[in-house]
């Protein structure tokens, strides 16, 4: 059978209408094929960027969130101590944080939804953390905690909004005049409370030292 094919081909002319027929719907359809993979790819690039711009703008709405609530906890620290203080503390927490509903994420890739994905289980973390820190600490301290944590989580979905704008081809964010400065504002306060909180511990572990010298009793040096 398959010699006879080959004697069939061999004779059948190029040029013989059939043939002509045949290579051109074989034409066809490769062009037909490429066109339609070029139009699925067109339309899968233009869902990522889309979707990406959407997560993105969510982000960077929540870090101005989290910008309002270190104000928030800036005044609340202000007031006296007292019933007053206290109450004011009661409406300082870390914003919660969820993506939009109804968004395309299957367009990407398992690698970013996984890293989308664990930026509202940390912002639910920190939380759970200041919620447990308020019960126990002063006010001024809850104030001062949530301040920093919200800076923190501001400045991380910043990042990760930046990340997810150039991963997929969104346009890049152009912050209105409020927020010109907030990325170098939220990094400038981080470093400043890090930097304290280093010098605090240093302070406290040398005063520790200190006290556990002076407690050590005096021995009198042995007579010749």
């Amino acid at each position: 059978m398959r010699q006879e094919w080959l004697e069939y081909l061999q004779r059948l002319s190029w040029n013989a209408p059939m043939t002509l027929a045949l290579a051109s719907a074989a034409v066809g359809s490769v062009v037909t094929l490429a066109w339609i993979s070029a139009r699925d790819a067109r339309e899968r690039r233009r869902q990522r960027r889309d979707t990406a711009l959407e997560l993105a703008l969510s982000l960077e709405s929540y870090a101005r969130t989290c910008r309002t609530m270190m104000h928030k906890a800036v005044w609340a620290a202000a007031e006296p101590v007292g019933p007053i203080s206290r109450e004011a503390s009661k409406g300082v927490s870390i914003p919660a944080f969820a993506y939009p509903d109804k968004l395309q994420w299957h367009v990407l890739s398992r690698r970013v939804i996984s890293e989308l994905r664990e930026y509202p289980a940390t912002v639910h973390a920190a939380r759970e953390y200041v919620e447990a820190f308020g019960e126990f600490g002063e006010p001024m301290d809850l104030c001062g905690q949530v301040e920093y944590e919200c800076a923190k989580a501001a400045m991380s979905a910043l990042a990760l909004a930046r990340t997810t704008r150039r991963r997929h081809g969104a346009a890049t964010w152009k912050p209105g005049a409020k927020d010109s400065a907030m990325e170098r504002e939220l990094s400038d306060f981080i470093a400043t409370v890090e930097e304290k909180r280093k010098a605090s511990l240093q302070r406290r572990a040398e005063s520790t030292l200190g006290r556990r010298a002076d407690a050590q009793p005096f021995k009198q040096p042995l007579s010749a």
